[in-house]
């Protein structure tokens, strides 16, 4: 059985060759002890006023929250009393523009009023006008009619008159034509008349009795 050699790599040389040349001296360690302890020192100390500035802080911060709240009541105060002046002062000068508009309202229902009383006294005297105006076209539409209504009425009686002249004149034509007919008739007879009286004499003279019946034809 053969031995077996162990060999230490070469890395590990390097790094035991850098350990060597970084290997601190007692002097330094006990120098960078030191630093510590007084870098722990100082940061106690730091700590220690840092502490009581945090004290103080919160001191003063009471103390101003204190004053804040002190302040506050005194401007809510004055704040409150500056709102009740500004209610009243606003109260005042409310019921001032109510006067004011009251007023001015009173002055604007008297012009309405008037305006109004013009208006209607304007409506009256159109109406009027309106009126009289209808009246007058009534009155010559009334005359129109009476005038159509009159001339219809003569031309009707002018018509009658016309006929009832016509039909005189035709029943008087017809009364002379009845009369020339009788007095026609009567003449033919008192025409008889005369010659039978003339031929009873005659007969009579001749010897005939007057009682003989004698017919005669008259001709006209």
């Amino acid at each position: 059985m053969s031995a077996t050699t162990f060999t230490t790599p070469k890395f590990m040389n390097s790094l035991a060759k850098l350990a060597k040349e970084n290997r601190m001296s007692n002097k330094d360690v006990r120098a960078k002890k030191q630093a510590k302890a007084n870098r722990v020192k100082e940061l106690k100390r730091q700590r220690k006023i840092a502490d009581q500035m945090d004290k103080e802080l919160t001191k003063l911060e009471k103390v101003a929250n204190k004053e804040a709240t002190k302040q506050a009541k005194i401007q809510a105060k004055e704040d409150a009393k500056q709102a009740k002046i500004q209610a009243k002062e606003d109260a005042k000068q409310a019921k001032i523009q109510a006067k004011e508009d009251a007023k001015q309202a009173k002055i604007q229902a008297k012009e309405d009023a008037k305006q109004a009383k013009i208006q209607a006294k304007e409506d009256a005297k159109e109406a009027k006008a309106q009126e009289k105006a209808l009246a007058k076209e009534a009155k010559v539409q009334e005359k129109a009619q009476e005038k159509a209504l009159a001339k219809e009425a003569k031309a009707q009686e002018k018509a009658q008159e016309k006929a009832l002249a016509k039909e005189a004149k035709a029943l008087e034509k017809a009364q002379e034509k009845v009369v020339k007919k009788k007095t026609k008739k009567a003449i033919k007879v008192v025409e008889r008349n005369d010659r039978q009286d003339i031929i009873q004499s005659l007969c009579e003279k001749l010897g005939h009795t007057t009682n003989a019946s004698v017919s005669v034809e008259v001709t006209a």
